[in-house]
C-alpha cells in the first residue's frame, strides 16, 4: 500500500520507518514546516524562572525543542512535567527531565484531569502559534494560572510541481498529524485520485479534517 506521510521531513522518520517495516511504500510529502517563534523573549524569560511553575505541559516534541533552546543547555528540572504522547516524553527525557504524566488521549479534558487538582497552581504551556486555546481555557477553569506562550510556529509548505504530481497520483492513505497539515492540504489546488482516506493523529486533527 502506498502511504503519504505529510509530517516535516525531520520528524517523519519513526512513522515512515514503522510503515515501511510493515511493507508499505512510503512517500514523504511535508505540508508544513516548523520555525522558531517570531518573539522568543517570553519563553526565554519563563525558562529562566522555571522554579515558579508547578507544572510544564508539553504538547509536542516541537515545544520541547523550543524550550530546550530557551534553556540554553540547562536541564528541564523543577516543575512536574506532563508530556502528550511517548515521542514528546522521550524528547523531555533527552533534555534531562522526568515525566510525571502522559495522557492516554490528547484532549483538553483528559490532560487537565490527569494533572489532578490545579487550583492555585502556575502552569507553563509552550505551544504552537496556531494551537487551540482549549487546554489553557480548561486549566484556567480549574483554577490554575496558565502562561500559554508561543514557542514555535507552523508554516505551510508550497509544494513543487513534482510534489503536486505525486499527490495527484493518489494513495491508499494520507497521514495528517496536525490541523496545520490539514489546512495546508485543503488549500492545495490538487485533485487527489481515488479520494484516499485521511488518517489523523489525534482528535483535534480529525476535527480539522472533518
Amino acid at each position: 500500500r502506498r502511504i503519504v506521510v505529510t509530517r516535516p521531513r525531520a520528524q517523519a522518520g519513526p512513522l515512515a520507518d514503522g510503515l515501511a517495516d510493515l511493507g508499505a511504500t512510503v512517500t514523504l510529502i511535508p505540508l508544513v514546516a516548523i520555525e522558531p517563534a517570531e518573539d522568543t523573549a517570553p519563553l526565554v524569560a519563563a525558562a529562566r524562572d522555571l522554579e515558579a511553575y508547578d507544572w510544564i505541559v508539553l504538547t509536542s516534541a516541537n515545544g520541547v525543542a523550543a524550550l530546550g533552546r530557551a534553556l540554553a543547555g540547562k536541564s528541564v528540572r523543577g516543575p512536574k512535567i506532563a508530556a502528550v504522547g511517548p515521542a514528546t516524553a522521550d524528547a523531555v527525557r533527552s533534555l534531562g527531565g522526568e515525566v510525571a504524566f502522559v495522557p492516554a488521549v490528547f484532549s483538553a479534558e483528559d490532560v487537565a484531569a490527569g494533572l489532578g487538582p490545579v487550583a492555585g497552581a502556575k502552569i507553563l504551556l509552550p505551544q504552537a502559534d496556531a494551537a487551540s486555546p482549549d487546554l489553557a481555557i480548561e486549566l484556567r477553569s480549574r483554577g490554575a494560572t496558565v502562561d500559554a506562550i508561543v514557542a514555535y510556529k507552523t508554516v505551510a509548505v508550497e509544494p513543487t510541481p513534482a510534489v503536486r504530481e505525486e499527490l495527484e497520483r493518489g494513495a491508499d492513505a494520507i497521514v495528517l498529524a496536525s490541523g496545520s497539515a490539514v489546512h495546508s492540504l485543503a488549500t492545495l489546488d490538487v485533485d487527489l485520485a481515488g479520494h484516499p482516506p485521511l488518517v489523523c493523529i489525534g482528535p483535534r486533527t480529525a476535527d480539522a479534517a472533518r
